[in-house]
Formats: C-alpha cells, sequence, structure tokens
C-alpha cells in the first residue's frame, strides 16, 4: 500500500479521479454520449433545411441544392442508426472497466489488466489487446483556429487470456513496456498519454469493441499476477505468422533469402482508399455537371482523382527482392511491368532499418504500417518490404532478415 502523503507528489496517478480508484472505464459513455448530441442536432438541421429548402429548390429547378440537403438527411438516418447501435452495444456489456496489475501500468516494466464481461463462456472467444503511447499537439492554423493532431510513438499489441467467472468470463492481459517511453501527462495543450484498445477477434463473432485511457509512469514495476505474455499468446503468434504470409513470400536461399510482395498485399485498406477516392472524385464531375462553381471540381475531382491514383499504385504494384553473398536487387512492377529496379554489391549493405511509413485512424483505434529498407554506406535506403501492419509483425519480418542476411537490424 503506497502512502497516503505520496499522493499528489511521486503519485501523479492518483491525482486523476478516473485513475485514482484502480477501476479504468472505457470510452464508450461518452462515445453514446457524444454520438447521440451529434445526430440530434444534425438531424434536426437536416429536417429544418428539408422542410424549409427542398419544396422551393425543386421549384426553381435547383436539383443540387435538393440533392445535397437529400444526402445530409441520408448521414442524419445514419447518425441515428449509428446512436441507437452503440447504446445497444452500451447496455449489453455495461460498465467496463480494467483493473491495473501494477498500478499504474509501468514503462521499463510491464501492464497487465483485467476486466470482466458479462458474455457466457465458450471456446473460440478471443480479444485482441492493443497499447499505445500517443502524442497529442495543436497548432495554430489561422488566426482565431487550432487543429488538433494525434500521433503514434510506440504501439504493441497481443491476445488476451479468457476464462470464465461466474456467468461472465475474465479476461486478463499483460504486456512488456520497454523504458525510455514518455509517461502519462496532463490532457493540456501538447501532452502524451497511453491508451489500451481492446477487440474481440472471436469465432463465431462476438461484436466488442472498447478504448482505455490508462496510467503510465516510469516504475519499472512488474505484474504479480499476470504471467502470461499476451505478446507470446499462441493466438497472437499464429495470426503474426498468417499477416506476414499474406504479405511476403520467401524461400531461404545459400548465403540470402529471396523475397516475393504481390499485388494487393494489403488490399482491404486500399480498396477503401480507391473506393473513398472514386466517390470523392466522383461527386465533385457530378457537382460540375449540375452547375456548381469551378471549385467544386477541381477540389473534390483533385483530392479524390489523387486518392484514387495512390490506390490504384498500391493494389497493383509487386516487390521482387534478391539478398545473396554478391548483393541485394529488388525489383518494382506495376501490372507485370518494371518500372524501377534497385541493386548494391555486398560491400556497400550497412543494415536493417525498421521505419514507419504512415498511420490510420478509425475512431479511437490507430493502426501503425511500416516498412524494412536497407541502409547503404551513401546514406540512401532500399525499401525491401512494405505494408506490414503493427511493430509486432514487423520486427518480427525484421528478424527473420537479419538471421536469413546476417544484417545488424535496427528497429524504428
Amino acid at each position: 500500500m503506497r502512502p497516503e502523503s505520496q499522493r499528489d507528489g511521486a503519485q501523479p496517478w492518483l491525482v486523476r479521479k478516473e485513475w485514482s480508484d484502480n477501476r479504468i472505464r472505457s470510452h464508450k459513455r461518452w462515445e453514446v454520449i457524444i454520438l447521440w448530441g451529434f445526430a440530434v442536432a444534425w438531424s434536426l438541421l437536416a429536417a429544418a433545411l428539408a422542410y424549409a429548402q427542398i419544396p422551393r429548390a425543386l421549384d426553381r429547378g435547383e436539383t443540387l441544392v435538393a440533392g445535397i440537403i437529400g444526402i445530409m438527411l441520408l448521414i442524419a438516418a445514419g447518425l441515428m442508426i449509428a446512436a441507437l447501435r452503440a447504446t445497444r452495444d452500451a447496455r449489453r456489456f455495461g460498465d467496463v472497466a480494467l483493473q491495473l496489475d501494477p498500478f499504474p501500468g509501468s514503462i521499463g516494466g510491464h501492464f497487465g489488466a483485467t476486466t470482466a464481461l458479462p458474455v457466457p463462456y465458450r471456446p473460440g472467444l478471443a480479444f485482441t489487446a492493443t497499447l499505445a503511447c500517443l502524442h497529442h499537439s495543436t497548432r495554430r492554423t489561422t488566426a482565431n483556429d487550432t487543429e488538433a493532431s494525434e500521433n503514434v510513438l510506440w504501439q504493441t499489441e497481443g491476445m488476451a487470456q479468457v476464462q470464465p467467472q461466474g456467468s461472465g468470463i475474465r479476461v486478463s492481459l499483460r504486456l512488456d513496456v520497454p523504458s525510455g517511453l514518455p509517461e502519462s501527462e496532463p490532457m493540456k495543450g501538447d501532452h502524451h498519454s497511453w491508451r489500451l484498445s481492446l477487440e474481440s477477434r472471436s469465432d463465431p463473432p462476438l461484436v466488442f469493441e472498447r478504448h482505455f485511457d490508462v496510467p503510465m509512469f516510469a516504475t519499472a514495476e512488474r505484474s504479480e499476477q499476470l504471467a502470461v505474455d499476451a505478446a507470446q499468446h499462441p493466438a497472437a503468434l499464429q495470426a503474426r505468422r498468417a499477416q506476414l504470409a499474406h504479405v511476403a513470400q520467401w524461400q531461404h536461399t545459400p548465403g540470402g533469402i529471396d523475397l516475393y510482395l504481390p499485388y494487393g498485399r494489403a488490399w482491404r485498406k486500399d480498396l477503401a482508399w480507391l473506393l473513398f477516392g472514386l466517390a470523392f472524385g466522383g461527386f465533385g464531375v457530378l457537382a460540375g455537371r449540375m452547375g456548381a462553381p469551378l471549385i467544386f471540381p477541381l477540389v473534390f475531382g483533385g483530392v479524390g482523382g489523387g486518392f484514387a491514383a495512390w490506390a490504384f499504385f498500391a493494389l497493383g504494384n509487386s516487390l521482387k527482392v534478391q539478398f545473396s553473398p554478391q548483393g541485394l536487387r529488388a525489383e518494382h512492377r506495376l501490372l507485370g511491368c518494371m518500372f524501377a529496379w534497385h541493386q548494391a554489391p555486398r560491400s556497400d549493405l550497412q543494415g536493417l532499418q525498421l521505419v514507419q511509413s504512415y498511420t490510420t485512424q478509425t475512431g479511437a483505434r490507430h493502426t501503425v504500417w511500416l516498412r524494412i529498407r536497407v541502409q547503404l554506406k551513401s546514406g540512401k535506403s532500399i525499401t525491401v518490404v512494405d505494408s506490414l501492419r503493427g511493430e509486432a509483425v514487423a520486427n518480427e519480418m525484421l528478424q527473420l532478415l537479419a538471421a536469413a542476411t546476417g544484417l545488424p537490424a535496427r528497429a524504428a
């Protein structure tokens, strides 16, 4: 038991009301409140515009105005459906809260957590746990406006342990956290925070997803109750191997390794961007044909076309890499036609480096995409693997290449 006198100084996690009792609640209640508020406000605005403006617009032949308001009504219906689903989900699982072990989560030690869910136990229940260190920043865009951004500094994931508990289940997890990462900070201005995302990966499916802001401090403590590393869970290892096999095919050769990264290796993400780009660009073209100002087709068409072109390239390119005692050769092809190649002798290869390409965000969930490149003595680099989802998958590929090539490896 920590001394009461340390509450305000050495133990800042006890000052925050939402952390002080070691019951860390999820974002869900706020998600429901915000979603309902936005859905109601948008619906009232869309309904008022529809009642007042659609008849007038149709009488004047302004079909573009009527169409835009119609789209607003469809969005309002979608928001109301989403709010109802979120409410039903919140009522089904109740007030989901984590109990941490150690408390707080430990930088340079363990992050451990347990929660109970009112779900009957059955084989096949599986939960993915993702722990992320985030940097929140703001920048001024105009004299009166600021823009907030949220970037991932570090992330790890694994599979939770699921056990029966009474009429429900107990979900527990433990993840190793390296030293040197920033601690949780007050939510003012630029600051760092830590987020745990817990999501069902069950078969048959169980729709469950929760996000928690968790306290993380450099205490270097280890869990007393949770012995199993979630990153080494058999299901986590199997999932990583499956992702690697989807991204790259490899064959060991005398003194090296051959890699082939096929077309469509991240097709779900790339196809979503392609559809988004086509829809965005199509709206701009349609608006231009219906008499909208030139800015509509230029902006919407340009942005949509750019996204569509990038997604088409991502879907249609392949990469063939050969490491041998003589050196490295990498060939890039688009729909079977080679458009770029790189070659370097063995004496020029300095090492392997894991690099973060970009992150995608859906709600509070971040996905980090990484690539591996070979550093040359000239200071240049050659990408040999891309489309790696998450640091756990990327590190596994990095170690595989380091073992096969003998090159030193450096993480992101």
